[in-house]
């Protein structure tokens, strides 16, 4: 009776633990953006319509691009962002798709504490991950119209990108960028040294 009673209080410390990961992960996240975006140039200085002009050929074009990538990389993470949201956002059943993949992963991480069989096997961590990973890719791109969406938010995002680093003039305050700058940015949202979701959670069994 002991261990029956036992087993319930395990399987609730076990959720509580990976949640406590999922949240501690979560906030990691919260403050990697938050840097991030202290890094963000003035957007009356990424609009600036006098500093506008058509680049004389793909040479200088080129260079723009490399420079004000460079230059504005947090800016431009944010529209990239803030393009793909107002795109699946515009296509609720793309949202409702990935809620359910979400869910479904929460669930096989968090909620579940028993190891998940599949034909009569009991499925080790890789292979729960390599399940979950093809099945929310056979749903993304051949189920749904969720990976078409997802394709077309990225190309918009692009192309807006591309075309303001492009007809943006450069001028001599891109030269001035400090060297840890370089290396930083808005892709650290999403590294900054975090571990991915799936290890942090793995690590918290």
């Amino acid at each position: 009776m002991a261990e029956a009673g036992g087993q319930p209080a395990e399987s609730a410390e076990l959720v509580a633990s990976r949640a406590g990961a999922v949240l501690g992960f979560a906030a990691k996240l919260k403050e990697n953006a938050a840097q991030s975006f202290k890094e963000a140039k003035p957007w009356a200085e990424v609009f600036d319509r006098t500093a506008f002009g058509k680049p004389s050929g793909m040479a200088e074009a080129t260079g723009r691009l490399r420079k004000n990538v460079s230059y504005f990389k947090v800016n431009y993470g944010i529209v990239g962002v803030s393009t793909t949201a107002l795109v699946m956002f515009m296509n609720p059943w793309s949202l409702i798709v990935l809620a359910v993949l979400a869910l479904l992963w929460g669930y096989a991480y968090i909620v579940r504490t028993s190891p998940i069989v599949l034909g009569g096997r009991k499925l080790s961590d890789r292979e729960k991950f390599l399940a979950l990973s093809g099945t929310s890719l056979v749903v993304v791109f051949f189920l749904t119209s969720v990976g078409a969406t997802m394709f077309y938010a990225l190309g918009l995002s692009m192309l807006l990108i591309g075309a303001h680093a492009a007809l943006r003039v450069p001028d001599d305050l891109f030269l001035d960028e400090a060297p840890e700058q370089q290396s930083g940015g808005f892709l650290s949202l999403l590294t900054g040294g975090s571990k991915p979701m799936a290890a942090v959670v793995a690590n918290a069994v």
